[in-house]
């Protein structure tokens, strides 16, 4: 005779590393994660056009993204501020 089961919602707290769950993430789980991080605020939209092509260290793709900031607000810049901006990018 067949058997039919109740199931029911039951509420359960995890407690996951961080680490440990993204490392059983495949990598289309892990482009949904993004994804719903950037729908939900977390990330900022273009954050995958920034670093997509590029294996940045944490303090280089802060960097990289306060360069972008600038070429995005160069007209915003005091004379002095653009000034000393090209004064260090003439030294390379």
């Amino acid at each position: 005779m067949p058997r039919f089961f109740d199931f029911q919602e039951v509420e359960v707290d995890l407690d996951i590393e961080i680490d440990e769950f993204l490392d059983k993430c495949n990598n289309s789980e892990k482009e949904y994660l993004i994804d719903a991080l950037i729908e939900d605020g977390y990330l900022k939209k273009d954050c995958r056009e920034n670093f997509k092509d590029y294996d940045y260290s944490v303090s280089e793709a802060h960097f990289v993204e306060a360069v972008d900031k600038l070429r995005n607000r160069w007209n915003m810049l005091t004379s002095e501020e653009e000034e000393l901006i090209l004064k260090i990018a003439n030294r390379f």
